[in-house]
């Protein structure tokens, strides 16, 4: 079992590591791997995410254009952006624009939701109960 805090870091760790690949070399079997550690780094916090989430509200109206899936995926797509746009010569403050932006989506969503551990097990609690009342 690994230690509580590697465990909450690994999804940083992921994203960092397969930026740094992505950043460093241009051989395609790092830049691959790169890709992938990112991608798996940046399903692994959305799943978390999800899983901890107490405030479930849906607000369909809100999301009309864009799927939930793609709304969360959002920052991830926008640092893949920057880390692709940091490789050109060009694109240097565009690259540190949308990547500023993309961290601050982050922080704001991190910031609004609420993660309560002891809520979470309330609610796994509660239905445990209902489904065996029910059976």
């Amino acid at each position: 079992m690994l230690p509580r805090r590697l465990y909450e870091s690994l999804p940083s760790i992921y994203l960092g590591g397969g930026s740094l690949l992505l950043l460093l070399d241009h051989r395609p079997l790092i830049w691959g791997a790169g890709a992938l550690l990112f991608g798996c780094g940046a399903m692994l916090w959305m799943m978390r995410s999800s899983y901890r989430r107490t405030d479930l509200v849906v607000y369909p109206l809100h999301r009309w254009i864009s799927p939930e899936w793609l709304y969360e995926a959002q920052p991830f797509l926008l640092l893949g952006l920057a880390i692709a746009l940091g490789q050109l010569e060009q694109g240097g403050w565009l690259a540190l624009l949308i990547a500023g932006w993309a961290l601050r989506c982050l922080w704001a969503r991190h910031r609004h939701r609420h993660h309560t551990p002891g809520l979470v097990l309330q609610l796994k609690r509660s239905t445990l109960r209902r489904r065996h009342r029910l059976l």
